[in-house]
């Protein structure tokens, strides 16, 4: 009598584990839908936040770069040069002094150094060297790709870094993913410096 009056109102147990089934699937498949739409964001602006730092830092390098100038104390412009790294005298802070400038990979991070000139006669200290990370997650080392590449006035590359007075343009190419192991590819950035306060 039971069994007949619950078949006569609603479902059998048979038909409710069914519908039940049914429900818990087209709600997993809303949950993982929601899910990876979610991460897809979230890695979007990973990425763009990525990039910007990437241009931020690159545009650092570029604008101080074209600045260089002959240092507090005498010293040529530029001072060291490598495929991952450049040491010159620029006037970072507008404030008529000239500052030693170093921008430098380490690991993923582009870092740039700053000391200021002191005393009299002028001296730089490099243990007062400040540093900060300008920009994260660069793939340079990793992919063997140079972020600096040196050029002489006649636009020859140059592939002896220890004659930094016959410098005279700067290519700087960065390449930043956040999360290489997935798509989408490595996001490339360049840019360039002709050094102008360099008398030749």
């Amino acid at each position: 009598m039971h069994l007949r009056f619950l078949q006569q109102k609603g479902m059998t147990i048979v038909e409710a584990v069914v519908f039940v089934s049914i429900l818990v699937v087209i709600i997993g498949a809303i949950v993982m839908s929601l899910k990876y739409t979610y991460q897809g964001q979230r890695f979007a602006f990973e990425q763009a936040d990525a990039t910007r730092s990437a241009r931020k830092g690159i545009g650092q390098a570029v604008r101080f770069l074209r600045e260089a100038s002959y240092a507090d104390d005498g010293a040529y412009p530029i001072y060291s040069m490598s495929t991952s790294s450049i040491t010159f005298f620029s006037d970072y802070d507008n404030d008529s002094k000239i500052e030693r400038i170093r921008f430098f990979l380490d690991g993923t991070n582009l870092k740039r150094g700053i000391v200021e000139s002191s005393g009299d006669p002028p001296t730089y200290a490099t243990s007062t060297e400040v540093v900060s990370v300008v920009s994260d997650n660069v793939r340079n080392n990793a992919l063997g790709t140079p972020l600096f590449t040196y050029y002489d006035s006649t636009g020859t590359l140059m592939s002896d870094y220890t004659k930094v007075a016959d410098l005279a343009y700067v290519l700087v190419k960065m390449v930043v993913n956040i999360h290489p192991e997935r798509a989408p590819d490595d996001y490339e950035l360049r840019s360039s410096a002709f050094l102008r306060n360099i008398r030749r």
